[in-house]
């Protein structure tokens, strides 16, 4: 065991973690970060794609520079460089079992029923306050599952399946799995704008994440212990202490857990966690996204593809044109879901699915990460099932004694984006830092 006390150790070196460590440091606390993997991020991971010298995200990915305040003021405070995703050039998509290439491809009939669906949700939204737990406002009859919700406006089977498209891509489950509720808290934070959720990425690090997680690491000059995954939190009126997988054991005067929400209950705490929050964490969140990426050939420049759920890639886009690149085809990014049996890592799979849209594509080489089956992930960026936040919202954020709780899975804004992340972790600063100044 060591001697050494700190004020507080972070457990969990994602852009929450970091931030918090950061924001304490700066605060005059001597700080220990605790990764259990072997490098900081998170579900944030730039790495170089299969054996290329180009660097691609294997988890999140792209922000929103109107929207995303506060990992923009951390863009802007470190001088880190943006880029931008292609915009489409070519469209393709399978929707009841119909190949286009428009760039519509919904009926006229289907655009005016659109329009309707997107009024009404537009009215319910302007019920969400986006600054509040939703466990604290009258948005139960919102918590149901988006399948459920959907079905409520008499959608044509195609409008249907291309709205489901869309949301699997930024969800990552099946929709029986997501909270309506969930969605349509981003929305008031988008400006109200319904359709930003069937909108392509754009705005992303020019030299990838790690480029921003680095500086702010850096700039903390907190401690850090990686490879280190921990397996009991335990508190006492004046202090915390963290037993790691190894043994050893980590002492100070406080602690923030920002790791994600389905391995909370990997973790003992002693006393426990409150019943709330216990089963909050049993419940989890659905998001289990296999996000893959492909060096493909004999595609059209900078296209966008989108299919119905019998096929089994939802979304797909062009991210890096070959001539970004100087390799021997386009990067592509893509996504799909569990229940599909693509495997993202097998290039021929993964040929199959691209020429269900394109016939004459050839797929060089792919890439990805098995987010789900990872232990210090056990998912992807967060979606939330029906009735886990008009019930457990609150709880989910709450202050434990001397143990505060940061990341985008319990963010009130932007819940899933490492926006989320980023303002959790300086909430959680905040807050630490009040339960250790002096009386």
């Amino acid at each position: 065991m060591s001697s050494e006390i700190y004020d507080a150790v972070v457990i969990g070196a994602g852009f929450a973690g970091i931030t918090a460590a950061r924001d304490l440091a700066k605060d005059g606390k001597k700080v220990l970060i605790v990764e259990a993997r072997d490098r900081i991020g998170g579900r944030t991971w730039y790495r170089p794609f299969a054996d290329t010298h180009v660097s691609v995200e294997m988890g999140g990915n792209w922000l929103d520079p109107v929207g995303n305040e506060a990992i923009m003021a951390e863009v802007l405070r470190y001088g880190v460089d943006l880029s931008t995703s292609p915009q489409a050039e070519n469209h393709v998509s399978i929707l009841d079992g119909v190949l286009s290439h428009a760039a519509c491809p919904i009926s006229r009939d289907d655009e005016l029923a659109l329009r309707l669906f997107v009024e009404e949700v537009r009215k319910q939204v302007e019920r969400i306050d986006p600054t509040l737990p939703l466990d604290t406002q009258n948005v139960e009859d919102l918590d149901v599952p988006l399948d459920d919700y959907i079905d409520g406006f008499g959608l044509s089977f195609t409008l249907k399946e291309l709205m489901g498209a869309w949301i699997r891509q930024e969800t990552g489950c099946h929709l029986s799995q997501i909270s309506a509720l969930h969605l349509m808290a981003w929305i008031p934070v988008l400006n109200y704008d319904v359709m930003a959720i069937g909108h392509t990425p754009t705005h992303r690090f020019a030299a990838g994440t790690t480029d921003l997680l680095q500086r702010m690491l850096d700039d903390s000059t907190a401690d850090l212990k990686l490879s280190a995954p921990v397996r009991q939190v335990e508190q006492s009126d004046d202090q915390v202490t963290v037993r790691l997988e190894s043994g050893e054991v980590v002492r100070a005067r406080g602690a923030v857990i920002a790791i994600p929400l389905n391995c909370l209950p990997d973790v003992e705490f002693v006393p426990p966690l409150s019943p709330e929050k216990t089963a909050a964490a049993a419940i989890g969140q659905s998001g289990a996204a296999k996000k893959l990426w492909a060096l493909v050939t004999e595609v059209p420049e900078n296209v966008l593809g989108i299919g119905e759920h019998d096929e089994p890639i939802d979304v797909f886009f062009t991210d890096y044109p070959r001539d970004e690149t100087a390799l021997d085809g386009d990067l592509i990014v893509g996504f799909s879901t569990q229940e599909r049996p693509l495997d993202i890592l097998d290039r021929d799979d993964v040929e199959k699915a691209f020429r269900r849209y394109i016939p004459e594509a050839q797929v060089l080489k792919v890439d990805g990460h098995d987010w789900f089956a990872d232990p210090y992930s056990k998912g992807t960026w967060c979606t939330p099932p029906a009735g886990l936040l008009s019930k457990y919202a609150s709880a989910l954020e709450a202050t434990e004694g001397r143990v505060v709780f940061a990341g985008s899975d319990i963010a009130h804004a932007f819940r899933g984006w490492m926006e989320g992340a980023v303002a959790t972790g300086a909430i959680a600063a905040t807050r630490l830092s009040a339960i250790l100044a002096p009386a």
